[in-house]
């Protein structure tokens, strides 16, 4: 199966495995917006990466959480309602409306499209350290496979998630996988806080290596204020050993092909 990811902002990349076509984490507003989601206050710093009318057909959208601006601006819940299947933490369902599945961890669901049918599974994830979950919310990660595959493993979509027991169960079910995407960025409340809400790059890289990803591609990485590690540094680090030879960085509109 031909497999075309494309990057745009944040975390929202477009997934085309086969015909069918999934786009992750919409995000379209514009560089400077603030919100006020309650955790963080959230300033985007990068400039729109595309307009929704140039995206063309969405089959689905697989969404992290609803709760963060970053994950699910305002032109981005506009755009949820020219699409016809949405999946996420049922929670952010809830919210959501008629359209929008929520999903539990390692429930499966399908997406259909011309004779191709491939499996979604929600995969554990938690924006942030034990004891912070009613702080950031629910949120979902998720794994995507068919049948005839030749990549060693499905793909992978982390969420905003760090290192925990979840993501030990993932490594132990799921591992290997044929494709990562890892939402990065190191996210903190404040410089001084001393927690995290996101992957550092030096965590997305073990946790890769542990998946034993064949490629990585890092997302939510780049455009926001409170993104605490910076992009230079991320890809030094990703540019080091074992990292550098499943690492694909994506600029924005950048597109990678796979056969899987």
């Amino acid at each position: 199966m031909k497999v075309n990811v494309t990057y745009f902002d944040t975390a929202m990349a477009l997934i085309e495995i086969g015909s069918i076509r999934i786009l992750t984490d919409p995000v379209f507003d514009d560089a400077g917006t603030t919100y006020n989601d309650g955790v963080i206050a959230l300033e985007k710093t990068s400039s729109r990466a595309i307009d929704p009318s140039e995206l063309g057909r969405i089959d689905a959208v697989l969404l992290s959480h609803d709760q963060h601006s970053d994950n699910l601006d305002m032109r981005g819940r506009e755009f949820l309602a020219e699409v016809p299947q949405i999946f996420t933490t049922p929670e952010g369902a809830a919210r959501l409306g008629a359209r929008a599945i929520g999903l539990t961890p390692w429930q499966v669901t399908e997406i259909s499209r011309d004779g191709v049918t491939l499996r979604v599974t929600a995969a554990p994830a938690q924006h942030g350290p034990d004891g912070t979950e009613e702080l950031t919310g629910p949120v979902t990660g998720f794994l995507i496979d068919w049948d005839g595959r030749k990549a060693s493993g499905p793909i992978y979509i982390s969420g905003d998630t760090v290192p925990f027991a979840g993501t030990k169960e993932i490594v132990e079910r799921a591992a290997p996988i044929g494709l990562a995407l890892m939402h990065m960025g190191h996210v903190t409340p404040a410089p001084d806080a001393g927690i995290f809400f996101s992957l550092s790059a030096r965590e997305a890289a073990d946790y890769a290596s542990n998946l034993k990803a064949e490629v990585m591609i890092p997302l939510h990485f780049d455009g926001w204020a409170h993104f605490d590690e910076a992009k230079p540094v991320a890809t030094s680090i990703l540019a080091q050993g074992e990292a550098a030879k499943r690492t694909r960085w994506l600029a924005p509109r950048e597109s990678l092909s796979l056969e899987m």
